[in-house]
């Protein structure tokens, strides 16, 4: 029997480019087009806004992951997508105007998400949830949005509105992005000789930890809570889980020290946000 050829998403950056950004496209089965900004906040107040792009078939996910030092906010532009909000799956769809029930029902009207610091989160296209557990029923793929097919946009923002996000996205994406043969000091390419595949990893932890992106390492809770006794043993779970991070990433920050391993690097960074960085 043939087996079926699996079809390769291809990112395409957004035409036109969200204004005073930049597109980074990343191919692959995971393929994203991230829009990030090359400027620093302007006086008048307004959030500095990262915007991605997933295409149809693309298995990217944001990971599980918190942040401490900032408020972020979503806002889906386009598409379909699952946003994981501490435990709590929801269905928003941009067609529907808001979040979605099993049945594909308009429940609560809005494309904003606000997520608090410390709140465990995760979102990515639909379809890759479709067989997810929301709220004791199963989502079927027939009762998906209409529009759970089209590119997926997402923008993203934080309070306070500073230049980590943007950071943060152009110092991962050069890591991610970087050739295979760059020159690097003895003890770095030691390191990454030694370390194999989880070099990556290790630069990646240093960014994670200097600039509040903090990944959820364990899975303690595989059910919602359904009483007040299991609530107060969910935050219990909650604190394990955010001291698990902060234990993993502070290794690895001080393993980075010693490889001289920077989470702003100015060969990642656009001018104007490494001048920014640079002085203060």
């Amino acid at each position: 029997m043939a087996r079926t050829k699996r079809i390769e998403p291809e990112p395409r950056a957004l035409d036109p480019v969200p204004a005073g950004t930049r597109a980074i496209l990343r191919p692959g089965q995971e393929a994203v087009a991230y829009h990030i900004p090359v400027f620093p906040p302007t006086e008048d107040g307004t959030p500095l806004k990262s915007t991605i792009a997933l295409p149809r078939h693309s298995a990217w996910t944001s990971g599980k992951h918190f942040h401490a030092a900032h408020t972020e906010y979503l806002r889906l532009v386009k598409g379909a997508i699952f946003v994981e909000l501490n435990g709590e799956t929801r269905i928003i769809s941009t067609l529907a105007g808001g979040e979605v029930d099993a049945t594909g029902q308009l429940v609560a009207p809005g494309l904003s998400i606000e997520v608090p610091r410390y709140a465990f989160h995760s979102w990515g296209r639909l379809e890759h949830y479709n067989d997810s557990a929301r709220s004791g029923r199963r989502v079927q793929k027939n009762v998906l949005p209409e529009d759970w097919p089209e590119e997926v946009v997402v923008e993203e923002w934080t309070d306070p509105s500073d230049i980590a996000k943007p950071l943060f996205f152009w110092n991962l994406n050069g890591i991610i992005t970087a050739p295979g043969g760059t020159i690097m000091p003895k003890r770095q390419a030691a390191a990454k000789a030694l370390l194999g595949s989880r070099w990556i990893d290790l630069q990646l932890f240093v960014v994670f930890w200097e600039l509040d992106n903090w990944p959820v390492f364990s899975v303690l809770k595989n059910v919602s809570p359904a009483s007040n006794s299991y609530l107060r043993t969910l935050r219990v779970l909650d604190v394990a889980e955010i001291l698990v991070s902060f234990g993993v990433l502070l290794l690895a920050k001080l393993l980075g020290s010693l490889l001289n391993l920077n989470a702003v690097e100015k060969r990642r960074t656009p001018d104007a946000l490494w001048e920014v960085h640079r002085r203060s």
